[in-house]
C-alpha cells in the first residue's frame, strides 16, 4: 500500500472516492451562492461577511458574471476600505479596464496585501500548475507555514501534485486534511473538523473569489505590484 493509499484509509477515504457524490441539484454557473470546483461540480460558496457599504465581495463578483463589468467596478469601489481582498480585486478591475489612472493609485495598497495568504488562494484558483508551484514558491520564501503550503498544492490542476499535497496536510494538520476532503474533494465518508473549518474559511473564500473573478488578471495584477 502506498503512502497517498494509507493516508485516504487514515482519512477515512476507502471505499469512496471524490467523484462518486453526484453534483448538487439545481446548481448553475453564475450563482453566487455555489462555486464551481476544477471538475466541474458545484458546492456552497463560503459567504463573506456584509460591508459597511452594505455590498460583498459575492455581489460584485455576481454582478461580473452577468455582464455587469462597470457595475461590479462600482461596488468594489463602494466597498473598499483600502486593504484586504476588496482592494486587489478593484486594482485587478482597474487594470482589466486599462484604467491607469485607477490602477497606479492602488498599487501601493495592492503592493501591502501581497502576503503568503494572498499568494497561496491564488495559486488555489489558477489552472496552470506550473504558475501555480511559482507562486507556492513565493509563499513559502515569505514564510508560509507547511500547513498552508500543503493546502495550497490539494486545490492544484496537477493530480500528482493535489495527491502530494493531500499526504502533506495529513501530517501537518489531519483536522485541515479532513476538512478539506470533505469540502473540496466531496469525499462524503469523511467528516469536516469544526475546530479547522475557521481556518479553512478564511482561505477558501479568497481562494473561491478569485477564481470566479479571473486568476490570470489577479496574477497579472501580482506581478504588477510586487515584479518578480
Amino acid at each position: 500500500m502506498g503512502l497517498f493509499d494509507r493516508a485516504k484509509e487514515w482519512l477515512g477515504m476507502t471505499g469512496e472516492q471524490d467523484g462518486d457524490e453526484p453534483a448538487a441539484q439545481g446548481a448553475s454557473e453564475g450563482r453566487s451562492d455555489t462555486v464551481r470546483r476544477r471538475d466541474g461540480r458545484e458546492r456552497p460558496a463560503l459567504k463573506e461577511v456584509t460591508a459597511p457599504s452594505g455590498s460583498t465581495v459575492d455581489d460584485a463578483i455576481a454582478a461580473r458574471e452577468a455582464g455587469d463589468f462597470e457595475g461590479a467596478r462600482k461596488l468594489l469601489r463602494e466597498m473598499d476600505r483600502g486593504q484586504g481582498l476588496r482592494t486587489v480585486l478593484r486594482a485587478a478591475a482597474a487594470l482589466e479596464a486599462n484604467d491607469d489612472d485607477e490602477l497606479s493609485q492602488l498599487l501601493p495598497a495592492v503592493a501591502r496585501e501581497v502576503s503568503f495568504r494572498l499568494l497561496l488562494q491564488l495559486a488555489g484558483a489558477l489552472e496552470a500548475p506550473t504558475e501555480a508551484s511559482a507562486l507556492i514558491e513565493r509563499a513559502a520564501a515569505l514564510g508560509a507555514p507547511a500547513w498552508a503550503l500543503a493546502w495550497a498544492r490539494t486545490t492544484s490542476s496537477d493530480e500528482e501534485a493535489r495527491r502530494r499535497g493531500l499526504v502533506d496536510l495529513l501530517f501537518a494538520d489531519a483536522a485541515l486534511a479532513r476538512t478539506v476532503a470533505r469540502r473540496d474533494l466531496d469525499v462524503a465518508s469523511v467528516e469536516e473538523d469544526p475546530e479547522a473549518a475557521p481556518r479553512y474559511a478564511s482561505f477558501a473564500h479568497g481562494r473561491d473569489s478569485i477564481r470566479r473573478f479571473g486568476a490570470t488578471t489577479v496574477a497579472r495584477l501580482i506581478d504588477r505590484a510586487v515584479p518578480r
